[in-house]
């Protein structure tokens, strides 16, 4: 006859892995994605908490998530702030928050967008809009913009296509500013006074694995990248394990909960985690 005790084995065996497997997800608490006012923010980007907050992500792709659930999370591109229209596992369409608050049809456009060394691209969804300000007059294939000028100058807008990259503005007008948006509309005969609207959609980004030597040792060895910012070193490399290292999951300067190997492979992740994600 079989010892009452066996009869609970199984339980206390599954009890057990349960317990190392939810050790081994809070070992990536700052990895799990996370919701931010409707928006699933997962790697490679990252809630924004402060300045000097551990990350896990790349660099400069940190989401900052209002405090208010009706306000759009934001990110910081340089000296330049967007909204988040929208976050999938692919893209992330962003709109200049001075657009998008807008209270004016005719609404300056100061910037262009810049990404910098950011892992990120705008996608084949895109168009570009060249902006022309204090023209002394408007060429036939750009649309006056019909709002108050200095000085009796004129504005101008235009979709930049193939025939009018060699156009020459030099002594037609004194600044120019490129602005991408999506391209939702086959008509742009209304963009003068249409541009702000065009501008309120946003533009598409999609992101590529980092450049970054560190980074890519990391994701090769199967972990997630971060960072430290109050750290002298502040690279870390987020491992299946429980792990962190200043170096790859392959090396031996590791800290950290280290879960059982027996259940470690429960939750594989690492590069495949965040490509699966992505296709």
């Amino acid at each position: 006859m079989s010892h009452p005790f066996l009869l609970f084995l199984p339980l206390f065996f599954f009890i057990i892995t349960i317990a190392a497997a939810q050790t081994n997800i809070s070992a990536f608490q700052n990895c799990l994605p996370t919701v931010c006012n409707g928006f699933n923010i997962s790697y490679p980007f990252w809630k924004y908490e402060s300045q000097n907050s551990q990350y896990c992500g790349y660099e400069g792709l940190g989401i900052i998530c209002p405090p208010i659930r009706e306000e759009r999370p934001m990110m910081h591109f340089g000296d330049n702030s967007y909204h988040v229209l929208n976050l999938t596992n692919t893209s992330i369409t962003l709109v200049d928050v001075d657009v998008f608050g807008a209270q004016t049809r005719c609404q300056r456009v100061g910037h262009r967008i810049e990404l910098g060394q950011l892992p990120l691209n705008f996608t084949s969804r895109n168009l570009n809009l060249s902006f022309h300000f204090n023209c002394t007059t408007v060429p036939n294939f750009a649309s006056e913009i019909p709002c108050p000028n200095n000085q009796g100058t004129k504005s101008c807008v235009h979709v930049v296509r193939p025939d009018t990259l060699d156009f020459d503005w030099k002594n037609m007008c004194a600044e120019e500013v490129i602005k991408t948006v999506i391209n939702v509309s086959d008509s742009f005969e209304r963009l003068g006074t249409e541009f702000v609207d065009a501008l309120r959609r946003g533009f598409e980004l999609n992101w590529t694995t980092t450049t970054d030597d560190d980074c890519e040792k990391c994701e090769e060895s199967g972990g997630l990248c971060g960072h430290n910012p109050s750290s002298t070193e502040s690279f870390m490399c987020f491992c299946a394990d429980g792990s962190l290292t200043r170096n790859d999951c392959n090396g031996e300067a590791r800290r950290g909960c280290k879960p059982d190997s027996r259940t470690g492979h429960i939750f594989e992740w690492g590069t495949k985690f965040w490509k699966f994600f992505k296709l």
